[in-house]
């Protein structure tokens, strides 16, 4: 009994060097490969990008406003007689002259006969509301029509005050109708007023449109352009520009380096940008890839992938 004792208690022992051996040896080589890795160069972290040089464009800068169309004057006719209207010689769309007779009135004083009072246009104009009727009451303060001249209409559009500086009496515009899409009608400043809008901070400008066949009607809406400059500018496409603490930078591709470079943009024209200090235009610049590069990253210049690619 005490044999057997013995002989099993061994053989747990040499279990447990057996174990113990194959742990050291197992940690003895995973030290080893440690070692060996460390001792290798680490792989080198080449970002690839694409480049391209700056160009030269001519950039034409635009300023754009919105507003309603308004008759170049409007009056209302009265009678100067009391009464009853008898009858309306025009109807709404009738071209009226200065001196025209538009209406009749009929004087009811008691115990008075007078012949009937013509009613005269004192302007010239197209009737754009009748407001009184046959059989209507009226007096010296009540208008009967209104008339409007369109053969000249303004657009009144409100400009931003940061772009009022741009904009000149007599000064040419362009006008487009939302009534008649695709078509362009000619427009000059005639009047620019002299008090901003607190609240909206535009401030309101005229244009004289000439209307000889009367199709641009009072309050339509109106979309004016000016041209606000035009010049020839250095321009790179509007990804290779990277905003780094509000200081926009761009990435010349330097012998297989990015070298980060800081620039002033101007305008965005589309999918690119008016650089205006910071290039001489002979350098490539980094596009696909540079927002995720730093200062002297190792680069790969990679050809351009195509729309078959």
């Amino acid at each position: 009994m005490r044999i057997g004792k013995i002989i099993g208690r061994t053989f747990v022992v040499l279990i447990l060097i057996a174990l113990a051996a194959f742990v050291g040896y197992r940690a003895n080589q995973n030290i080893q490969a440690k070692k060996k890795a460390m001792s290798q160069p680490a792989p080198e972290n080449i970002v690839p990008v694409e480049s391209v040089q700056p160009t030269r464009m001519n950039i034409t800068e635009k300023t754009h406003a919105s507003g309603s169309i308004q008759a170049d004057s409007e009056i209302a006719i009265y009678s100067k007689a009391a009464g009853k209207i008898a009858q309306n010689l025009v109807k709404m769309g009738s071209a009226v002259e200065p001196g025209q007779v538009v209406a009749i009135v009929n004087r009811d004083e008691v115990g008075y006969e007078y012949k009937p009072y013509e009613v005269k246009s004192d302007g010239k104009g197209v009737v754009s509301r009748i407001i009184l009727n046959p059989g209507a009451t009226v007096n010296p303060s009540l208008p009967l029509m209104n008339l409007v001249d369109i053969d000249t209409v303004k657009a009144v559009a409100a400009v931003d005050e940061k772009k009022i500086r741009f904009i000149q009496m007599g000064e040419v515009a362009r006008v487009t109708l939302e009534a008649y899409p695709g078509e362009t009608f000619a427009a000059r400043v005639t009047n620019i007023s002299p008090i901003c809008n607190p609240v909206s901070r535009t401030i309101d400008v005229e244009l004289s449109i000439l209307n000889p066949g009367h199709r641009i009607k009072p309050g339509m809406y109106a979309e004016v352009e000016w041209t606000e400059s035009q010049r020839s500018a250095l321009v790179v496409p509007l990804m290779a520009v990277v905003d780094r603490g509000g200081q926009k930078y761009v990435f010349f591709a330097d012998n297989g380096l990015a070298r980060i470079n800081p620039v002033t943009v101007g305008a965005v024209v589309g999918d690119v940008v008016e650089i205006l200090s910071g290039l001489k235009g002979d350098e490539r610049i980094v596009t696909t890839g540079a927002g995720q590069l730093n200062d002297k990253d190792k680069i790969k210049v990679v050809e351009p992938k195509t729309s078959q690619d």
